[in-house]
Order: structure tokens, then C-alpha cells, then sequence
């Protein structure tokens, strides 16, 4: 397996997230990816592969983005900063509704009610760099696929699943996962994204809702309880052409082994039945018993057999990371995922 190591990896976040009406340090820390580094590259000794900034972007990130949306993303700092008193993060306090739906004003302010979905996704100086180099390695990852590899991680921060078409959400302003599987899909067709963050992937479920070439499940804490909140309810299937080809596993608060192996095993009999060519895994370890963020029960050495079980599909698999916020624990989570999976690949 090799692993492909975003350029701003480890860039410092400076902005705040808002978590239940607080104003807090940005749960998406560089520490995360030092940690995470360490256990691909010293622990697990996988070739690790630092990826370069692209001299352009590459077609997948308007296939799944929206135009007017990654121009905001690209131009919203600059203008925004043009105030005297501009604020270091720019941060919603307005938005359209369901009673006044339409923008009619594109200025900073409004616009970043527009696109910005919640309190936990601000822009700071530098977010634009960093969502680059992100897709950059999401991207080379995926082409590493397509060109042979059976097997790749994509270290990169800030994470994406969150991300909608035209929507930020959750810290995820660019979707990395749903980029990598349409890069996937014009060489594979059929491709698979099994979501293993705590959270609901409402962004990756979005921009797939109406297509049957890519399956997308999601097993995370219930979203009665726990962000999004809006959504990853077991009744959202797909539209149109897609209906029938997104599943969504909520589990309850407290899930131990036990009960999540009985949904991934749920997850792996619809996946075998859809047979995909690739399989994209949304690798987040929030799942973990101890992370604040999430609320199941998920221990260390847990993570081995969750990496075994995914890897007896023997589908190439790109793993694109997500989230998980118990710093300390990450680097032991993801060599015991990681390592599960390489030892049932032999």
C-alpha cells in the first residue's frame, strides 16, 4: 500500500468552530495529521509518497463542485479582508431562508451565508491553499489506483465528506472523497464509497443522490443525536436513477463491536451486491470510545478488525481521510485499521 501525503497536511488551522453556542479551537488540528503520519510512515512503513501542488485544477473538482461556489471558496478571503474591520475568519451571522430563499445582495456578508452551512466551517486566510492540496491528493491517489496500486491512503486535511455540491458543512468545504470516486468512475464504472466516519457523509450522499454508478454507504452515530443532525436517516435511498443506491446504518449511542459489525456486515452484503470495480473508504476514527466529538465505543484494537473485514471484499480500495479528533489515539487507531487490513491482504 502507499500513502499519498497532502503539502499542507500539517498546515496550522487558525479558525475557531462553533460547538453548542461556544466558540472554540478548530477541532481539525495539525497535531491529527502528525500523528496519523507517524503510524503510516514509521509505524506501518508504507511508502509514503509527498504529493506537489498541481499547476491546475484537476476536471473532477467542477464535476462534483458547483462554479459560482468554488469561485467564492477561491475569492471569498480576498474580499472579505477588504473591510477595515474585517474579522481573521469569516463566519455566517445571516442567511437566506425559507421565507426569503433567493440572494439578492453578493456581498461578503451574504454570500457567506450562502455558502457557509453551519459554525464549525469558516474561511481563514489560507483555507484555498489548503483545500488544493487536498484534492491534489485525493486525486493522485485515486489515479494510483487506476494505474495498478490495489491499495492507497490519502492523508489530507481539511476533511471533505461534509462538503455538499455548493455547501460547506462540518469543517468540510471541498469534498475530497466524492472528487476521488469520480475520478474512479471513468475508468472503473461501477465505484463503491463505504463511510466509516462517526458522522453522516451528507456531502458524498448529496453529490451521488441521483446516480446509480456510485453506491454510497454510510455507518455513524444517529443523527437524532449527533451532527449533521438534518440528515443520515435509514429512509434516505437515492432519487431518480439513484434510488435504492445510498444506505445509511445509523447506530446508537454507545455502539460497541458488536453492534457495528453487524451493520458492516449489513454494509458489506449491499456492497457484494452492487459488485463495484474500486471501493472508497471515508476513513474517520471518531468512532473511537473516547473521542468528544462522537458518541460510540470503538477501541483500539477494534479498528484491526474493521480493517480485516473490509479488506475480504478484495476490491482495490483507496482510503481518503475523514475525520477523528482524540489525538493522542489516532496514531494507534490507525495502525491497528490499517494493519488489519494489510494482514487479510497478505
Amino acid at each position: 500500500m502507499k500513502a499519498f501525503i497532502s503539502p499542507t497536511h500539517d498546515a496550522v488551522w487558525t479558525g475557531n468552530a462553533m460547538i453548542r453556542g461556544k466558540l472554540i479551537q478548530h477541532h481539525d488540528r495539525a497535531e491529527r495529521s502528525v500523528e496519523i503520519l507517524a503510524a503510516l510512515k514509521d509505524d506501518l512503513r508504507l511508502d509514503c509518497v509527498f504529493v506537489e501542488n498541481a499547476a491546475s485544477a484537476p476536471p473532477e473538482l467542477m464535476e462534483v463542485h458547483a462554479p459560482d461556489y468554488l469561485h467564492y471558496l477561491e475569492t471569498a478571503w480576498e474580499e472579505w479582508a477588504k473591510a477595515p474591520d474585517a474579522s481573521f475568519e469569516i463566519r455566517p451571522y445571516i442567511t437566506t431562508n425559507r421565507y426569503f430563499p433567493e440572494l439578492r445582495t453578493r456581498i461578503p456578508v451574504t454570500l457567506a451565508g450562502q455558502y457557509l452551512g453551519d459554525g464549525g466551517s469558516p474561511l481563514v486566510q489560507d483555507a484555498w491553499v489548503n483545500m488544493k492540496g487536498s484534492v491534489d491528493t485525493a486525486v493522485s491517489a485515486a489515479q494510483a489506483i487506476i494505474d495498478g496500486e490495489r491499495a492507497a491512503y490519502a492523508l489530507l486535511r481539511p476533511a471533505g465528506h461534509h462538503a455538499m455540491r455548493d455547501l460547506a458543512m462540518g469543517g468540510s468545504h471541498i469534498g475530497n472523497t466524492a472528487i476521488a470516486a469520480q475520478r474512479l468512475s471513468k475508468h472503473f464504472g461501477r465505484v463503491a464509497v463505504l463511510d466509516i466516519d462517526v458522522h453522516h457523509g451528507n456531502g458524498t450522499q448529496q453529490i451521488f443522490y441521483d446516480r446509480d454508478d456510485v453506491l454510497t454507504v454510510s455507518l455513524h452515530g444517529q443523527p437524532e443525536n449527533l451532527f449533521p443532525f438534518i440528515c443520515g436517516y435509514a429512509d434516505e435511498r437515492g432519487t431518480g436513477a439513484g434510488e435504492g443506491f445510498n444506505l445509511n446504518l445509523p447506530l446508537e449511542p454507545g455502539t460497541e463491536l458488536i453492534g457495528y459489525m453487524k451493520a458492516l456486515e449489513s454494509a458489506t452484503r449491499r456492497l457484494i451486491d452492487f459488485a463495484p470495480n474500486v471501493l472508497v473508504i471515508a476513513a474517520g476514527f471518531d468512532t473511537y470510545r473516547h473521542d468528544k466529538f462522537g458518541n460510540l465505543c470503538i477501541d483500539t484494537a477494534d479498528y484491526r478488525v474493521i480493517g480485516d473485514c473490509i479488506a475480504q471484499l478484495g476490491l482495490p480500495t483507496l482510503f481518503i481521510q475523514e475525520g477523528g479528533y482524540k489525538i493522542d489515539a489516532l496514531r494507534a487507531n490507525v495502525h491497528s485499521f490499517v494493519e488489519g487490513f494489510l494482514a487479510q491482504r497478505g
